[in-house]
């Protein structure tokens, strides 16, 4: 109860004072100059929900999204399990989520510097491409290095994979139906997590191992690997066209100023 009415003290207070829903409703274009002393963007563009799922790429990164929550889960559920017939102590299972977070944390800050100058497909590609080592590795890994390894693999490709989609996202459908848009990411992600767990347990009771299990979900992302290859990209949305702050009309009860001569 304490722990709850902590996060309350914390959170809520942050919810209601310190978000805003865009720079604009701080009179601030998003390099931070505020509209009053420059140009002023015109308002934001952006393709509608039903505009984005027509585009291939939209599928092929909630797919990613999707397989990279189902997958991962599965591990983190049976981790202890699993890292345990390979070997492992408990304390030894549980202590690999440490390289799962430190390789979350790495790739998404590399993969956030990188996504606006390198092909999505490609970046979703890698993503998966480790995602499905790592399942791999599973069935061979060992204490020690190779059991850090596997921790890494996993982490860093569900850091990648998400951070994919919060940069791909408002740079080829805009920002304006984002929200409606990253619903169904979030929907679908939330909803995959509880199949991965479930699955792993029911091949694990009919085969008596996890080695199936990482064997045949490793094809997963393999597959949606060279999908997201062979798929289109859209053009980015060009940026909303900036007016001149000399342009801009006058406010009412306000006289133009004139140029000097």
């Amino acid at each position: 109860m304490v722990e709850g009415l902590v996060v309350w003290a914390l959170v809520i207070p942050l919810a209601l004072f310190g978000v805003r829903n865009s720079p604009g409703d701080l009179g601030q274009q998003p390099d931070g100059r505020r509209s009053s002393l420059g140009p002023v963007a015109a308002p934001p563009r952006g393709r509608t929900l039903a505009q984005a799922s027509r585009v291939p790429l939209f599928w092929v990164v909630i797919t990613a999204v999707g397989i990279s929550g189902m997958l991962s889960t599965a591990v983190a559920f049976h981790q202890i399990d699993l890292l345990g017939e390979r070997g492992l102590s408990s304390t030894e299972a549980a202590a690999n989520f440490l390289p799962q977070t430190a390789a979350a944390l790495l790739a998404t800050l590399a993969v956030g510097a990188l996504i606006d100058r390198v092909d999505p497909r490609w970046v979703t590609a890698v993503c998966m491409g480790l995602l499905a080592g790592g399942l791999l590795m599973g069935t061979v890994v060992a204490p020690g290095w190779s059991a850090i390894a596997f921790g890494a693999l996993i982490g860093g490709s569900g850091g990648a994979v998400r951070t994919v989609e919060a940069g791909a996202f408002p740079r080829y459908f805009g920002t304006t139906h984002l929200g409606s848009i990253r619903g169904v990411v979030a929907a679908v992600s939330v909803g995959s997590t509880a199949l991965g767990p479930v699955g792993f347990a029911l091949v694990h009771d009919a085969t008596g191992g996890y080695g199936v299990a990482l064997v045949a979900s490793a094809a997963l992302p393999l597959v949606v690997g060279v999908v997201a290859l062979l798929s289109p990209v859209p053009p980015p949305l060009a940026e909303a066209a900036v007016v001149p702050a000399d342009a801009r009309p006058a406010e009412p009860g306000t006289v133009p100023a004139t140029p000097p001569e």
